[in-house]
């Protein structure tokens, strides 16, 4: 990147472009204040010295050696040029020489006749050549009569005009030095400022360059509460947002080739199976009660095969967002005996026990009865395969209970098998996840991420606890209705 691409440099110039047009305007300004303050102070200290001549000169201009005394030491006192005159002509005057090159101006005629006239005159007066102030400040006052008020005379007043303005420069020129130091403070300071800007934007820079290459582990490291610190931390909350989103997306395409393996594996043997068994009947092989328990066979293959299929489009409708939940108040009690009655064989065959335990009161829920169905079947499939060495199966409706202010009937599906552990536990209700002993039974990974699903559109939640050697309960909340 080039220098002057750089938001450092840019900051620092902008800073002292700024910083120096501001001193050159308050130049300007200073100059033209200090100017007119001291000249404004000159013309009243002239005023003051006039004023002061002329109450002493009206008992001296009758004897010009008192006049000329008098302006001697007024113009060598006060430094200045002094002129009296009567009202006829110049009496005397005199000039202040601190410097070789200064010479009295004497005032104009106009300036005399407008004094006697009783007018005070102010203002600054241009001499000829070779005088080299140009210029000349001057005051004139009447002198009057102190019984009649008669104009007698006049005192005129007079400095260079640059003794004012050599002051207004010392002063601007000691305020500039001063502000041109604070200049060259300033623009270390915003050098230093600027740095404490761009070292943390390139940071954030180096940052986003990794995050683009695919390194979500990149991070600034900023420190502080400031707006970059801020805006560090979430990049690095980006950042981990971003690297869980991969590790989600990597375990759900593992999950998904193990799905594709489990489906193939769970399908074919069924369908071989069930082919087999179906060959044997129809070629003649088996007859009479053993044809009949092949085709039962048959019957819950074909079985498995529809609740494996219904799960796999329950699952498509769920990612599609196409799953329709509708509510209605229905029997928690009817929705477990029908579930009951329909895994019962199945826990037969398993050589396992199913118990059903209800409450006496009648407990009415609000959910859709075919999908919370749905997750009942899952459940107690899950028990039965999963929990071989339990000998019971409950399913048990418990009493009415509040959470969140809202009041739940919990269905609960207990078995007394091996449990599970912590890892296992977190686990159990991701998609596609099947500990290591299920593999024998089947199965794809889906009956508790359903379920859980299933409760969680409907308002209510699962639950479940485990402990190894002593087995595995997982709880239902159904909504209850208001009524």
């Amino acid at each position: 990147m080039k220098l002057w691409q750089s938001v450092s440099t840019r900051l620092t110039l902008t800073l002292l472009t700024v910083t120096l047009g501001s001193l050159g305007g308050l130049y300007l300004s200073l100059d033209f204040a200090l100017r007119r303050l001291f000249i404004n102070d000159a013309q009243a200290q002239l005023y003051e010295q006039a004023e002061m001549l002329a109450a002493q000169a009206p008992s001296r201009l009758d004897d010009p050696t008192l006049i000329r005394q008098m302006v001697d030491m007024a113009s060598e006192q006060m430094n200045v040029d002094v002129v009296i005159f009567d009202a006829a002509a110049a009496i005397a005057q005199a000039t202040s020489q601190p410097d070789d090159d200064v010479y009295p101006v004497e005032p104009p005629a106009e300036v005399i006749s407008g004094t006697l006239a009783g007018t005070e005159q102010t203002g600054v007066l241009r001499a000829t050549d070779p005088d080299p102030h140009p210029q000349w400040l001057y005051i004139t006052v009447p002198i009057r009569d102190t019984q009649t008020a008669q104009i007698m005379g006049g005192v005129y007043v007079a400095m260079p005009f640059r003794r004012p303005q050599e002051f207004a420069e010392r002063v601007a020129g000691l305020v500039m030095g001063i502000a041109l130091a604070a200049t060259v403070v300033a623009m270390t300071t915003g050098l230093l400022l600027s740095r404490t800007i761009t070292q943390p934007l390139k940071a954030l820079h180096r940052q986003a360059h990794q995050l683009e290459a695919g390194d979500y582990s990149a991070r600034s490291a900023l420190k502080g509460r400031d707006e970059l610190a801020q805006l560090s931390r979430s990049l690095d909350q980006m950042a981990d947002k971003l690297m869980g989103t991969l590790n989600a997306l990597q375990a759900q395409e593992v999950a998904r080739r193990e799905l594709v393996a489990n489906v193939s594996h769970d399908l074919r043997t069924p369908l071989t199976a069930l082919r087999v068994e179906l060959e044997a009947v129809l070629d003649g092989v088996v007859s009479g009660q053993k044809a009949e328990q092949y085709l039962q066979q048959a019957c819950r293959e074909t079985d498995y095969l529809n609740r494996l299929v219904d799960q796999l489009l329950l699952l498509a409708r769920v990612d599609a967002g196409q799953l329709q939940v509708r509510p209605q108040a229905v029997s928690a009690i009817a929705i477990a005996q029908e579930c009951f009655s329909r895994m019962h064989p199945y826990a037969a065959q398993a050589g396992i026990q199913l118990e059903l335990c209800t409450p006496s009161s009648k407990a009415m829920v609000l959910v859709d009865p075919e999908l919370t169905g749905q997750a009942v079947l899952n459940l107690l499939d899950n028990a039965i395969k999963y929990a071989p060495d339990s000998e019971l199966i409950r399913l048990n409706i418990l009493p009415p209970v509040e959470k969140e202010q809202h009041p739940f009937i919990p269905l609960q599906i207990e078995d007394t098998g091996k449990g599970m552990n912590k890892d296992t536990l977190q686990k159990v209700v991701d998609r596609f996840y099947r500990a290591d002993n299920s593999r024998p039974k089947g199965g794809i990974g889906l009956g508790l991420a359903i379920a859980q699903h299933i409760c969680q559109l409907q308002g209510g939640s699962l639950e479940i606890e485990s402990d190894l050697g002593k087995g595995t309960r997982v709880t239902l909340f159904l909504p209850m209705t208001q009524s």
